[in-house]
């Protein structure tokens, strides 16, 4: 006989996992913290295991195993009740500048100004906390390695910085825009992400902590090795940024990692390692104190930390979701202040704006990673991270070269975008 298939059945979990793991997509529920989690998924295995006592490893379906992985890894759907006061009126003159093509009918013209609170809670919800509809359209390669293809060869142009370099970020955002306008994957990915980026900062200037002692209550204490004593710290945030964790095992990824989510079960997890990920927090390790600051829950994550740092030599401290500070809208965001490092000595290298949102001016935007073998990001990063070396102040090192409090502008991408490169952008 057959043994019999249990499959996970979510309907059991109603009053453990009140619709925080069912996948409805109409809904935009809150991601369960870390203790939620740990506790919902303890309680519905006790609860199988005294329902069947004879079956101690209940079989997880794919679907299953991916609403799971879903609650683990940072991918956060804001709450609707954010209280937004209504602007003043679009001052004459001002126009859409989003661009809209009928190929890329999920560009949406630009309505950051004037608008209701109804349209700034759905463009909230449809544009920003979304995954860009730009995709690869590229098969992801299997890989043996580490997912970093020629990282030696990749890097080898890096040793020195050039002053003669376009500038990080902005150079390609303002080429992304400027005529003829180029319709690759990366052109596509930088307008979509310029967009992101002004709507993170522009949202999160409305929002404030849920918990009004979290700053306080999540302080950390960080041992720091005397070799990084009057160095600077670079913050990490990990998926998007360092890695990409695939919706399915059916997709194909560069490693499949087993995490551990409840002393009874475990689900596997499909990720692509960005191009140069390993090889980057090898050549910073020696100028810079290295910390992983991620959203995600640390079954998932700590995983993944093993799989980029097996020797545990290059990533000092790594920080998980119970570390963020929870906002008014559903956002994790990641406030710095509760390092004990001087703000001067601290950057964040994030793909979403609101992670850094309160401390604009230690943050460094990148665009988001996927699956794409060609993505060469972290070479431009890694040039822009060795100019910060020597930097009294890295705020104002940022301001320099990022400009960031532009986007904080309430008329729009299209006057930050002025502002940037005193021209207008282009639309094609």
């Amino acid at each position: 006989m057959k043994p019999q298939r249990y499959q996970m059945d979510f309907n059991l979990s109603k009053s453990y996992l009140p619709q925080k793991i069912q996948g409805n997509r109409e809904s935009s529920a809150k991601k369960l913290s870390n203790s939620e989690v740990n506790a919902a998924m303890q309680k519905y295995f006790q609860l199988l295991k005294k329902k069947e006592g004879k079956v101690q490893h209940p079989i997880i379906t794919p679907t299953q195993s991916s609403k799971i992985l879903s609650q683990l890894v940072t991918k956060v759907s804001p709450q609707l009740d954010i209280h937004v006061p209504v602007k003043p009126p679009t001052p004459t003159g001002t126009q859409s500048y989003r661009p809209s093509t009928e190929k890329k009918p999920h560009h949406r013209p630009q309505q950051s100004v004037g608008q209701s609170k109804d349209l700034i809670l759905k463009k909230l919800q449809s544009a920003l906390f979304q995954k860009p509809k730009t995709q690869s359209q590229q098969v992801t390669p299997k890989s043996a390695g580490k997912g970093s293809l020629s990282v030696n060869k990749y890097f080898e142009s890096t040793k020195k910085l050039n002053t003669d370099q376009p500038q990080y970020y902005i150079t390609k955002v303002k080429n992304a825009f400027t005529k003829p306008i180029h319709d690759d994957y990366f052109s596509r990915m930088y307008r979509e992400h310029f967009f992101q980026t002004y709507q993170g900062i522009y949202v999160a200037s409305y929002l404030s902590p849920a918990d009004p002692k979290d700053l306080k209550n999540k302080q950390v204490r960080l041992k720091q090795k005397d070799i990084y004593k009057n160095k600077i710290s670079i913050v990490f945030d990990l998926d998007e940024t360092l890695v990409h964790c695939n919706e399915s095992l059916a997709i194909p990824s560069d490693v499949v990692l087993t995490i551990q989510v409840s002393p009874q079960e475990t689900i596997k997890a499909g990720i692509n390692i960005r191009p140069g990920a390993i090889k980057l927090l090898e050549l910073l390790v020696n100028d810079f104190e290295l910390i992983v600051f991620t959203a995600s829950h640390p079954c998932y994550a700590q995983k993944v930390i093993e799989h980029l740092d097996p020797n545990k030599t290059l990533i000092s401290h790594s920080l998980y979701r119970d570390n963020c500070i929870m906002t008014t809208g559903g956002m994790y965001t990641k406030d710095l202040r509760i390092f004990d490092r001087p703000l001067s000595q601290l950057v964040l290298v994030d793909n979403a704006s609101y992670s850094y949102a309160w401390q604009l001016d230690n943050g460094i935007p990148i665009i988001p990673f996927y699956d794409n073998k060609e993505d060469k990001e972290l070479e431009s990063l890694l040039k822009y991270l060795r100019g910060m070396q020597g930097c009294r102040d890295v705020r104002d090192y940022n301001k320099e070269n990022l400009k960031l409090y532009n986007f904080q502008d309430p008329q729009g991408p299209g006057a930050v975008f002025e502002k940037l490169f005193q021209q207008k952008m282009e639309i094609q």
